[in-house]
């Protein structure tokens, strides 16, 4: 990568001029965190593949009768979460800082270009934000895992299955529960038909804690269809929306779900984020021929422990 600094030189010159700037005089574009990976439960595991099966027991209960009368069987099915591997790697010329008001970011003591100031800055300030950034926005709900081609860059919506894949194999599959609503979601009807969707539900989940996911955009429409329905809503709580007469099921949107129409839910331990470690490693620094190269690498997942348990929307 290079340090674009055109816009920078044509408006202040192309030399540098000492006047108290500092990286707090630097803005970043606003980003997005990882919110989707957020709401999931975290669980550490040092492998590729999460592997585990959903158990399926029928029916075992019948009137009595003194005669032995066999009923049930269990059924194991195999589930699977895997484990991607992604990187990051950057490369750039520390000294395309010199000759501009970005001059602060160099080094006139420091002979080895991995300890200055423009590193330290891209390190805490820039690399592990748009790593959120391009994750919540491109991978997390959107992404489908194509495989690298060696010696080529690869997009980060192509680092894993994201959500709405898994949702539509499970659909696909008939694993997970397909549902229909009475008419499509419009800013007019979402309060309505999100109160249907929750009644799709299964009875047995009453008190589970459960979410409803969907996009940002389509929480505010459902917030102001109540309010132009119904009036002020006297128990608002911004943190905590849930569907009327059902706490136990919350309302959460999504920034990885912009521009999608889907609605899903599932109980909140059913919804999966494996990683092989907590947090994130720290980038590895190295030098050479006056060039740094930053190289990240690290593993995670997204999935569902029960497609059973997974209520989907997905319009025709």
């Amino acid at each position: 990568m290079a340090v674009e600094k055109t816009d920078i030189v044509a408006a202040f010159g192309a030399y540098y001029i000492p006047e108290g700037q500092d990286m707090a005089r630097l803005k970043s574009a606003l980003r997005l965190p990882s919110i989707t990976a957020d709401c999931a439960k975290p669980i550490i595991y040092d492998g590729e593949l999460y592997r585990f099966s959903n158990v399926i027991f029928q029916e075992i209960v019948q009137q009595f009768q003194k005669k032995f009368t066999e009923k049930g069987d269990i059924t194991f099915k195999p589930n699977t979460i895997t484990l991607r591997n992604m990187k990051i790697d950057l490369a750039l010329y520390p000294d395309d800082v010199k000759g501009s008001w970005l001059g602060f970011l160099g080094s006139l003591t420091e002979d080895e270009r991995k300890n200055w100031p423009i590193v330290k800055y891209m390190l805490e300030n820039e690399i592990v934000p748009q790593l959120k950034n391009d994750m919540e926005s491109k991978a997390y709900f959107k992404g489908v895992y194509v495989a690298p081609t060696p010696g080529v860059a690869g997009n980060a919506k192509d680092t894993m299955d994201g959500i709405k894949k898994k949702l539509d194999d499970g659909l696909a599959a008939g694993t997970m529960n397909a549902v229909a609503l009475s008419s499509e979601p419009t800013n007019a009807n979402i309060f309505e038909m999100v109160e249907e969707f929750a009644d799709n539900l299964d009875d047995t989940l009453a008190g589970v804690p459960t979410t409803i996911y969907m996009s940002t955009a389509r929480v505010k429409a459902y917030l102001r269809d109540k309010r132009n329905t119904h009036g002020n809503d006297v128990n608002y709580d911004a943190g905590k929306i849930t569907i009327d007469f059902a706490d136990n099921v919350k309302i959460k949107g999504l920034p990885s779900m912009a521009g999608s129409p889907y609605i899903w839910a599932t109980p909140d331990d059913n919804y999966l984020y494996i990683r092989r470690v907590n947090g994130m490693s720290n980038p590895r620094v190295e030098e050479a021929l006056r060039q740094i190269f930053l190289m990240l690498d690290w593993w995670e997942g997204l999935g569902f422990g029960y497609d059973q348990l997974v209520y989907v929307y997905k319009p025709a």
